[in-house]
């Protein structure tokens, strides 16, 4: 799926981009997370461009404000090491000024991990990260989002609930459209007719941005019909944590 650009509010033009990888639910099967979601591993791989152990990760789990969240920013940072990044190689960041603009861009990869979209905008904004985020996503280093750290990069988070006129709610722009995370779990949603396009992610699905336009990644192996008798509950048939 391609798609013209179009940057967000107060973003300038700028050289070709196309590290931007805004993941549903990170790149293991949320249902199973000994299985890596080949596709968007693979493409991340491509845009890391060196092996995983040698990339050093900024790991910024500041939107998860609750301990189910917290507990999924673990598992996210369980996903890297698995994926050969080193321990050493990952700082952890809670947008709280302990690291200055230049430590921030000798990084490789800038991972915002889920949680509550409206603190971690706010505390973005407060911050004045989104400009370290837009110097980094345009000097071609890798931008990663998981569900609250994908819908950052909308031009408006609630974009997809009517409210993308509002100055409190505009996000980085980095892809023309909305998205919806964690669609399995919304039984019957379905696309609105928006002034940018409704991508609506589910666990399998990824999405690959660049200055031209943006990809639907997809892991077809890793699809999954929820009995909706019986809800996944978080821990036990999602996300279950694996020794």
């Amino acid at each position: 799926m391609q798609c013209h650009n179009r940057l967000g509010k107060g973003m300038r033009p700028m050289s070709a981009w196309q590290n931007v990888l805004l993941t549903d639910s990170g790149f293991f099967d949320p249902f199973d997370l000994k299985r890596p979601l080949a596709p968007i591993v693979e493409r991340f791989a491509q845009m890391v461009g060196k092996p995983f152990s040698q990339a050093r990760v900024l790991f910024v789990p500041a939107a998860a404000c609750d301990e189910e969240s917290r507990q999924l920013a673990d598992i996210l940072q369980w996903e890297l090491e698995k994926l050969s990044f080193l321990p050493e190689h990952i700082t952890a960041y809670e947008l709280d000024g302990s690291l200055s603009d230049k430590e921030v861009l000798d990084f490789d990869v800038m991972f915002f991990t889920g949680g509550w979209c409206e603190h971690l905008l706010k505390l973005i904004k407060q911050t004045h990260f989104n400009e370290l985020i837009q110097k980094f996503v345009f000097s071609n280093k890798v931008y990663v989002g998981v569900s609250a750290g994908s819908v950052i990069a909308t031009p408006n988070i609630m974009g997809c609930f009517g409210g993308a006129e509002s100055e409190e709610t505009s996000s980085l722009g980095l892809i023309p459209a909305y998205i919806d995370c964690h669609c399995d779990l919304k039984p019957g949603l379905t696309a609105k007719r928006l002034p940018l396009p409704h991508i609506l992610l589910h666990f399998n699905q990824a999405l690959a941005v660049s200055s031209g336009g943006f990809q639907l990644l997809e892991d077809r192996e890793a699809r999954h019909t929820i009995d909706w008798t019986y809800p996944p509950r978080f821990g036990v048939e999602v996300f279950r944590p694996i020794d």
